[in-house]
């Protein structure tokens, strides 16, 4: 402002100094003279006045106003160091002749372009006027005034060499401070610490060297500003300098810099900013010491406004979300995606969603009985865990587990309650919004790896009750971790997805042998002891006067004679039923386990009879008339109200039986039968000998 201030009195003083000299010397004629000096516009910072001096650069050509009189088109100025003082003639000391330019040329103002080398900087330049060719050159003055006096600066430059090696080097400080700040300041401490402890061995040295400076996130990015900044002001004004041209300077310094500071630098340390930070570490260090008075009160005001740097966290999906972007670049297989995936969702999924619904589910009733039949359906359902249901299937209470079957005999028929109140397996009850993660550590307790889901069932007029609505296993939860189903060599499954049965490795196991071999249900020895003292002493058809005790021996060991009927929620009706009423029956019936239902009467009182109940006895002694054969139609109905097992001896083979007791008695001499007593039946009945029974049966 006080330049300016003097630099706008300098020119008021130079126009009054010419007015003043103008007028004098229109009344007083002399030669030509010049009495003040000013610049002409604005010389771009070429030329200015200090003290009232005019001060100009070197070098540079400034065009100058020239105030006096008697300006002709020959008159010409040039420059001397010599002192008014010591002569007024200009001597051979001066500089060029200097011509004023014709366009802006007057008798008492005249324009010139002048330019000082910068040898003869350091002294006061003075005017020296020549008014024709032929005229002498004289000293204008200007010793004691200051109007008449020029000064110019010389800048001490640099050497060309030396320019160019620090602009070189300022722009590869440019590049370094730029990628730097891309490559350090985009790995956050979380993402170092994953380096360090997982990356290669480079990796992790370059790390260890980095983590240091990187704790200081905000200093490190004050510095590597800072520096920035720095280095490239300083490039642009040394390539003004080099250049001279302003313009020219500022496209050349936008374009080193984009291009040679920071496109080419950020690229390679967007790939390699790990390397790239820790071989330069030194220099980083030696800046962060250079810029401390600056840069780290910055840093810590930004560390108290903005807090702690934590660095980059993933919940669940942005890091799921991260593992599906990143699939085609990572090493990880579809198996292990599955596997991630599954155990970044399975918290938020319930137990009612990788259920099996109760309807899917194998479930035994707890009023079953273990016999070969039953135990064969659970070795071919393929689990090894049974809920047990009683009344209804979503009344869940009790659990058989397999291994509870190595001490069962099928010949027992061991009732199902009796285990389940043995072995007294607890069942654990979950709800249906029960969360797997939740469910995974029960089940790691130990306590079962079957838990029943259930929940409030508010249906209906009655109370809320707890219902049962689905099995789910330490299995279920597994799968649904890894995303695919476990399937063992046996297993049979149901897809809780696709709803649809799957089979395991070997598939069901095929129990055909021994079920070929369960057909004939099996009778004890004293069971068949008591049927055989029922037999002879009960019912008449069965006397040893009759048959003999061998021959009826043999006749309950033949196949399809003990029976047993299971009753089912599809079996028929008629099948039921042993006898009906007013329909012929050619067969005996004895009951031997189990209960039926009789129906006798025109009033058809019906009650129960259980074991050692005969039916039919009149259809056998029907069949040994010797008359043609009669028929037996019973007045009665007996009907199975429970599993039964029964001794069925058809007429025919009950025929049969007696014709062999005949022959067997008429061969022996004294009329007596192996095993009869020394019993005497030479006058029974006379009939024709079979061969049904000469073979030995088991």
């Amino acid at each position: 402002m006080a330049a300016i201030f003097f630099r706008s009195y300098n020119v008021y003083v130079l126009t009054f100094s010419f007015i003043t000299a103008s007028a004098f010397l229109r009344f007083v004629k002399c030669e030509a003279r010049v009495t003040g000096i000013s610049p002409v516009g604005d010389s771009g910072g070429k030329s200015s006045i200090v003290d009232g001096v005019l001060v100009i650069a070197a070098d540079n050509l400034v065009t100058l106003r020239f105030y006096g009189a008697g300006f002709t088109h020959n008159s010409r100025i040039a420059f001397t160091t010599t002192a008014e003082k010591s002569q007024t003639k200009c001597d051979e000391d001066r500089t060029k002749p200097i011509e004023f330019t014709a366009n802006n040329l007057q008798q008492y103002v005249g324009e010139a372009k002048v330019s000082l080398p910068k040898e003869s900087c350091g002294k006061p330049h003075y005017v020296c006027l020549q008014s024709g060719n032929e005229s002498e050159w004289l000293h204008q003055g200007g010793s004691d005034d200051p109007l008449l006096q020029i000064k110019c600066e010389g800048k001490t430059d640099l050497p060309l060499w030396l320019k160019i090696s620090f602009i070189v080097v300022l722009m590869l400080l440019s590049g370094l401070f730029s990628g730097l700040n891309l490559g350090l300041m985009a790995l956050d401490p979380t993402e170092l610490k994953i380096v360090m402890n997982c990356g290669n061995s480079n990796e992790q040295k370059y790390a260890k060297s980095i983590t240091p400076l990187r704790k200081h996130g905000n200093y490190l990015l004050c510095t590597l500003l800072l520096g920035n900044v720095l280095v490239n002001t300083s490039f642009t004004i040394l390539l003004d300098g080099l250049i001279g041209s302003g313009i020219a300077a500022i496209l050349g310094s936008t374009a080193g810099i984009v291009i040679f500071g920071e496109i080419m630098p950020q690229s390679i340390c967007s790939r390699h900013g790990l390397a790239v930070g820790a071989h330069t570490i030194w220099i980083t260090r030696f800046f962060m010491i250079v810029t401390f008075p600056v840069s780290f009160p910055i840093s810590k005001i930004l560390d108290w406004i903005l807090g702690d740097e934590i660095g980059t966290v993933y919940d669940r999906r942005q890091l799921q979300e991260m593992l599906k972007v990143t699939a085609e670049f990572n090493d990880l297989e579809g198996d292990e995606m599955n596997i991630i995936s599954g155990v970044l969702n399975y918290k938020s999924k319930t137990v009612e969603e990788v259920m099996t619904k109760l309807d899917d589910c194998y479930l035994l009733d707890i009023l079953s009985i273990l016999d070969f039949r039953t135990i064969a359906s659970i070795m071919q359902s393929g689990h090894s865990r049974i809920p047990v249901f009683d009344g209804e299937r979503h009344n869940i209470v009790g659990l058989l587990l397999v291994k509870d079957l190595a001490f069962i005999d099928t010949d027992d028929c061991t009732p199902l309650r009796s285990v389940i109140k043995f072995y007294n397996h607890r069942v654990q009850r979950v709800y249906d919004d029960v969360h797997l993660d939740t469910m995974l550590e029960d089940f790691k307790k130990g306590n079962s790896h079957l838990a029943v889901v259930q929940r409030v069932n508010n249906e209906g007029e009655g109370d809320p009750f707890y219902e049962a609505i689905g099995i789910v296993t330490l299995e279920d939860i597994l799968e649904e971790i890894i995303q695919s189903e476990i399937v063992d060599e046996t297993d049979i499954y149901l897809d809780n997805k696709s709803r649809q049965v799957i089979q395991g490795r070997k598939g069901p196991v095929d129990l055909s042998f021994f079920t070929e071999e369960q057909q004939k249900p099996k009778v004890s020895p004293q069971l068949q002891l008591a049927i055989l003292q029922y037999l002879t002493t009960v019912v008449e058809a069965f006397s040893n006067d009759v048959i003999s005790f061998n021959m009826l021996k043999r006749l309950i060991n033949q196949p399809d004679v003990v029976q047993e009927i299971k009753l089912h929620d599809e079996m028929d009706d008629n099948l039921k039923f042993l006898y009906k009423k007013g329909v012929v029956a050619e067969f005996f019936t004895l009951i031997i386990q189990g209960k039926v239902e009789v129906t006798i009467g025109q009033d058809e009182l019906t009650f129960e009879e259980g074991p050692f109940t005969s039916f039919g006895t009149k259809a056998l002694l029907s069949s040994l008339n010797a008359k043609p054969l009669g028929q037996y139609i019973p007045d009665y109905s007996v009907r199975v109200v429970t599993d039964v097992m029964c001794l069925k001896i058809p007429t025919g083979m009950y025929r049969q039986a007696v014709r062999a007791t005949l022959m067997g008695r008429e061969s022996e001499p004294d009329g007596t039968i192996p095993g009869s007593n020394g019993m005497n039946h030479r006058n029974g009945p006379q009939l024709q000998p079979g061969n049904i029974f000469l073979e030995t049966t088991c």
